[in-house]
């Protein structure tokens, strides 16, 4: 996990991939923080991919490092 709070944009999107490398965390372990309940994903109806906002993204931080 990065020190420093993610710079992301809180409306913006992110695929599982975007918010691991933001968090600087490995992408099994955003998997893990989403069945813990740390950040919530959603999927989108066209092609089934997940994704999250910025703001979650924000908030798994602060829970996690704070």
């Amino acid at each position: 996990m990065v020190p420093s709070k993610p710079n992301c944009d809180p409306a913006r999107r992110y695929t599982q991939k975007e918010a691991a490398e933001l968090l600087g965390v490995e992408r099994h372990t955003i998997k893990r923080y989403e069945q813990s309940g740390c950040i919530r994903f959603q999927v989108r109806k066209a092609g089934r991919a997940k994704f999250t906002t910025g703001q979650q993204i924000i908030k798994c931080w602060e829970a996690t490092y704070l």
